[in-house]
C-alpha cells in the first residue's frame, strides 16, 4: 500500500480561520465525524482535501425566490 504524503496539512486554528469560525466549531466538526482529521499525539492535522470536502458537502444549492427553503433560511 503506498501513500501520498502531503506537507500541507493545516491545524485546527488554521482551518477556523479559513472558514471564519470558532477553533470549537472545528473540533465538533472533528468529533462528529463532518471534517476527517488526522490525530498526532494530542494535535489535530486536517488536509486540505478533507477540509474541502467538508465544504463541498454543505454547499447550498440555488434557491429559488419565494421558495420554501428562502422561507427557512430567513
Amino acid at each position: 500500500m503506498t501513500m501520498k504524503t502531503n506537507t500541507n496539512l493545516l491545524t485546527p486554528e488554521q482551518v477556523a480561520e479559513i472558514l471564519q469560525v470558532h477553533i470549537l466549531t472545528v473540533y465538533n466538526y472533528i468529533r462528529q465525524g463532518k471534517l476527517g482529521a488526522i490525530r498526532l499525539g494530542r494535535s489535530y492535522r486536517i488536509s486540505p482535501d478533507d477540509l474541502d470536502h467538508l465544504i463541498e458537502t454543505n454547499r447550498v444549492k440555488n434557491i429559488s425566490p419565494g421558495s420554501e427553503e428562502e422561507a427557512n433560511v430567513r
